[in-house]
């Protein structure tokens, strides 16, 4: 079986796991997939919900989680495997999630629970796709 081709990444194997929310996808499932040869997803609903500031600046918690889960997803699977993040539509801050994802430099974003007729212009000019951190859809 043939893997799937991010930028100039692959997987091992064509199986992409599910970014499911709050709590369910964060680094430790995404990374072990990832490394295994899959691809691994983080969920970004909600994924501040475990920071000490989460009840009162539940958007900064988000972002700043974004980037921690990121990371240690990263330190599981090592830097040549695939890591991405599935942003739901109806997030009521889609673009600034996305840009976040975009700034921690994410393989592969995910977008459903909407059309995600935005999100082009939101990683447009961030990578060239044949670079190491592709950003596709």
């Amino acid at each position: 079986m043939k893997g799937i081709k991010v930028g100039d990444k692959q997987s091992k194997y064509p199986i992409i796991q599910g970014g499911m929310g709050v709590g369910v996808s964060l680094h430790k499932l995404a990374g072990e997939v990832s490394k295994q040869g899959g691809i691994g997803v983080i969920s970004t609903a909600d994924i501040g919900y475990q920071e000490e500031d989460f009840n009162k600046n539940p958007m900064e918690a988000n972002l700043r989680a974004i980037g921690k889960e990121i990371n240690l997803a990263r330190k599981i699977a090592g830097d040549d495997k695939i890591i991405g993040v599935n942003v739901m539509v109806a997030l009521k801050n889609y673009a600034e999630i996305v840009k976040e994802c975009v700034k921690q430099k994410i393989d592969l974003i995910i977008s459903g629970a909407g059309i995600p007729k935005d999100l082009p212009q939101y990683v447009k000019g961030t990578r060239n796709q044949n670079s190491t951190n592709s950003c596709i859809m």
